[in-house]
């Protein structure tokens, strides 16, 4: 019998509500880190600390620790510490970015990651793409270079390289993805995520230490950054995200991406004045189509082996 892409735990009705929370939640990233004073990195280190203390404590709350499989973590250990280490690392190039090119095109880059996805499950699941879904990643790809040709023309350098850098962290995402749809099921979330944000938080300090960045950040407004950066996009983004990750596929995670560009380029417009020219809103357009188009035919190829959201699974 064809397992439910649903967990038996979960259902419609509670999917799509977290979906539709977290898309709204990690749209605001991208504004809180540009408010920001200090150094990506330092942000970085911020974000993922407080992120695994809020995750930790709602962990202690509920009990979740006391039902932790210790064999599990332990034999998992060397995994956990290498998703932690990625998702430091797409943070690291995403932020960067972020100071180099414009919102629009960082975010919409560093969305391609179901893009990436789909091409590492290829080479390292098995996982065969049919046509359309190489069409789909010619698109998006052919939208990438074309954004980042209009950046190169308009802004020079260093657009060119925060796309490139924004890219980076896409097939970084994609591997946190990836990793956390085998993983995040063998604990309860709020350890899983406990961890593997500590994990990056600790990653970041030598990414810091090499380039004589400055921890120590306590100001007022930079805290209240960090913390909102912890609250908003990581606990209520990424957490939930990786918690849809033990009950859906990743792809149906990887969707929501569409949604976080748009959003996150109308609040840098409205709030930074950030209004994407020509090339950019093109490149912009096309990329998101090519995902959508990777997405749509893996998702028709799940359901031409199951009928998704079934809501016989629960309310």
């Amino acid at each position: 019998m064809a397992e439910s892409l649903i967990d038996s735990s979960s259902s419609k009705k509670q999917v799509i509500p977290l979906l539709i929370l977290s898309v709204t939640m990690v749209s605001s990233a991208s504004i809180l880190i540009l408010f920001s004073s200090s150094h990506p990195f330092v942000i970085v280190f911020w974000r993922t600390l407080y992120g695994a203390v809020f995750m930790a404590s709602i962990g202690a709350l509920r009990g979740d620790y006391k039902s932790l499989n210790k064999v599990v973590t332990k034999e998992n250990y060397y995994w956990l510490a290498a998703i932690g280490i990625t998702l430091s690392l797409h943070f690291c190039t995403w932020f960067q970015s972020l100071t180099m090119t414009t919102v629009a095109a960082s975010v919409v880059l560093v969305d391609s990651s179901p893009i990436f996805t789909a091409i590492l499950s290829s080479l390292f699941l098995g996982e065969s793409l049919r046509r359309k879904s190489w069409a789909g990643i010619l698109i998006a790809l052919a939208g990438a270079i074309f954004l980042a040709w209009g950046d190169f023309g308009g802004s020079g350098a260093l657009a060119l390289s925060g796309d490139l850098l924004a890219l980076s962290g896409a097939v970084f995402l994609a591997m946190y993805f990836i990793g956390g749809r085998r993983f995040a099921k063998d604990m309860p979330i709020t350890v899983y995520t406990s961890i593997i944000y500590f994990i990056a938080a600790l990653s970041t300090i030598p990414i810091c230490v090499t380039f004589n960045l400055n921890l120590l950040v306590f100001e007022p407004a930079e805290v209240a950054i960090f913390i909102a950066l912890a609250i908003f996009p990581t606990v209520l983004g990424h957490s939930v995200n990786n918690y849809l990750l033990t009950k859906v596929p990743a792809y149906v995670v990887s969707s929501a991406v569409l949604g976080e560009p748009i959003g996150a380029a109308i609040l840098a417009a409205l709030i930074f004045l950030q209004i994407p020219g020509p090339t950019t809103i093109i490149g912009f357009l096309v990329i998101l189509f090519g995902i959508a188009l990777v997405l749509a035919d893996i998702a028709a190829r799940e359901r031409s082996r199951i009928s998704p959201f079934d809501d016989s699974d629960g309310a």
